[in-house]
């Protein structure tokens, strides 16, 4: 994650928007390097809004932004299986930020979430592209916000998103 000095005292405050983007589609088989289909928004503060094309977002140019992001999704295989994600810096083909995990542990049938992926964008003086896609996955078969299961499990899901917060 990127520390940003002169600006640690107004991370909580002042924020212009905090958009929610979430997959376009559901039941997304997935294996290392899936790219989520952030095709859909919603604006919880202010109107900002987005360029997704493929799962890449466009920041636009003149803010920072706090990337976190979550993944709901169905494990139909052991209890020990997980999913790591990251935030994915597209022009300099790297990944930013801290990993996010998500792990079934006692009841491997429901949909659960543990950790969060988060990165700290300076796109102060130029627009970033950014994706948020699956760095690693367990052996079993595992299908991101899921709607098909056999078991209904998608009740339980927190569906994957990705919150967008800027300021300038």
């Amino acid at each position: 994650m990127t520390y940003l000095p002169s600006l640690s005292d107004q991370l909580a405050v002042n924020i212009d928007s905090l958009t929610v983007l979430h997959n376009s589609t559901n039941d997304i088989s997935i294996s290392a390097g899936t790219v989520l289909p952030l095709g859909d928004s919603r604006s919880i503060h202010g109107n900002a809004t987005y360029t997704v094309s493929n799962g890449v977002v466009t920041l636009p140019a003149g803010y920072y932004y706090l990337l976190r992001g979550g993944i709901g999704a169905h494990s139909n295989t052991t209890p020990t299986d997980f999913v790591s994600y990251r935030f994915y810096d597209v022009g300099a083909s790297s990944y930013i930020g801290r990993r996010g995990w998500l792990t079934w542990q006692e009841r491997p049938q429901l949909v659960a979430g543990d950790d969060y992926a988060i990165a700290v964008i300076d796109a102060s003086t130029t627009a970033q592209n950014v994706d948020f896609r699956i760095v690693s996955k367990g052996s079993g078969t595992i299908e991101l916000d899921p709607t098909s299961s056999s078991s209904n499990d998608f009740n339980y899901a927190g569906y994957c998103r990705v919150e967008v917060w800027r300021w300038a």
